[in-house]
């Protein structure tokens, strides 16, 4: 009976620890050190998309140093684009994904994310004043990465990602690849004694 007790108080703690904030639309998944899938070591995804049908995000801590323009060749858009290219996933990685910080997008066709983020699939909608920000107000995405229905839910439950709130800033951040540290190592747990409490000294 006591097995019993404790295996299911190891299932709740678990369900508490994994789903402590759930993945929805505008959230982050910060990889962990369980994650087997190397493309995704260290990566933070925002997700785009979240429903029954599966999930979609993008990468937004891998900037690339590859030349827009010499990246996606015969696109107008990016002749004026001096912005980085962000590996996005593996997926589509000939497609741009669009994330614009903007308060109000009057008639652009984006989708919201976050507060005053939006995304978005064709960047040559965008106009002249945003491009002029590239850093500030927009970032370019090649590629996402997308789960099947049910899949990313496995994924968290086996501890390959940890849910995190997401901000406009933590998206925009001008240092990219300091990210993943900055929000997995404060959850990373930490076991500290006392001097008078550690095991190999109490034995002594």
């Amino acid at each position: 009976m006591m097995r019993l007790i404790t295996a299911l108080l190891l299932v709740l703690v678990g369900i508490s620890r994994v789903y402590a904030l759930a993945p929805a639309i505008g959230t982050l998944l910060v990889a962990t050190d369980e994650l087997r899938d190397p493309r995704f070591a260290e990566t933070v995804i925002l997700l785009l998309h979240y429903g029954a049908d599966g999930a979609v995000g993008v990468a937004i801590n891998r900037p690339t140093w590859v030349e827009a323009a010499e990246a996606f060749p015969g696109n107008p858009f990016l002749d004026d684009y001096t912005g980085r290219i962000y590996f996005g996933g593996p997926v589509a990685p000939a497609s741009l994904v669009t994330l614009v910080r903007i308060s109000d997008i009057g008639e652009l066709q984006l989708e919201p994310i976050l507060d005053d983020v939006y995304f978005g699939s064709d960047p040559n909608q965008l106009g002249p004043t945003i491009v002029a920000n590239t850093e500030q107000a927009l970032h370019l995405y090649a590629g996402h990465a997308s789960w099947e229905g049910g899949q990313l839910e496995r994924e968290i439950t086996a501890g390959s990602w940890r849910v995190v709130a997401a901000t406009a800033e933590h998206v925009f951040t001008t240092e990219p690849l300091d990210l993943w540290l900055e929000l997995y190592a404060p959850q990373v747990e930490m076991t500290v004694y006392r001097p008078d409490d550690r095991p190999h000294l109490a034995s002594r």
